[in-house]
């Protein structure tokens, strides 16, 4: 991740820090007085200062990468809504979007963003799961309405459980994707439309399935 420039402001400077720290050392590894200090300020109290505790800081940086992801998801989901028969892979794609234009190249903290994130998907202390709810309950829940319109005939608890399996496939495996130039198969990492095309093949089997039992 490249550093920030110095006409960015303190706070913005502690956020990147943290979001790269936790992406490379998880929740628990990191100090407050550490990201004071890779931050570059002169302050080795600023992140308390600014944000409090270590909670703060987590859910500062969880708001930065929402804020990114909420117009990408916004807009998917507003297309869905807004169409008379979406299918299930329009859907499947809604959902994946977002996630993995952090591997774009666009932004230089995309990738340390989904290792952060599946930190927090793997955090299950209440304060992280009370966080998590409150930044994605409501495009989780319009997405499962989605995913309930195009399949009806699926019961809506078996579709949530697919759905949550989804998720943890999607930021675990966006987090790692790298892994797949060293498999005991090789260097199987195809292209990046080829493995997205993979990726929503693979979902949209998974959620449509019609259970035997």
């Amino acid at each position: 991740m490249s550093r920030v420039s110095n006409g960015e402001s303190t706070r913005q400077k502690i956020l990147l820090t943290a979001l790269e720290l936790y992406a490379q050392k998880g929740l628990e590894g990191v100090s407050l007085r550490t990201i004071s200090a890779e931050s570059g300020t002169r302050n080795s109290a600023a992140a308390h200062y600014h944000f409090g505790n270590r909670l703060g800081v987590i859910e500062g940086v969880l708001s930065m990468v929402t804020n990114h992801l909420r117009p990408q998801f916004e807009a998917g989901i507003a297309a869905l809504e807004q169409c008379p028969e979406p299918t299930l892979r329009n859907v499947v794609k809604a959902l994946a979007v977002p996630y993995l234009s952090l591997l774009s190249g666009s932004y230089p903290w995309g990738p340390s963003a989904l290792r952060f994130m599946a930190h927090l998907h793997a955090d299950n202390t209440p304060e992280i799961i009370h966080l998590l709810n409150r930044h994605f309950r409501q495009e989780i829940e319009r997405i499962e309405g989605q995913l309930h319109r195009v399949l009806p005939d699926v019961a809506r608890n078996t579709l949530r459980v697919r759905l949550a399996f989804t998720f943890v496939s999607l930021i675990h495996g966006a987090a790692e994707i790298d892994l797949l130039a060293n498999t005991p198969f090789g260097n199987i990492r195809p292209d990046d439309v080829t493995l997205f095309n993979h990726f929503v093949d693979f979902v949209e089997g998974g959620l449509s399935f019609r259970s035997v039992n």
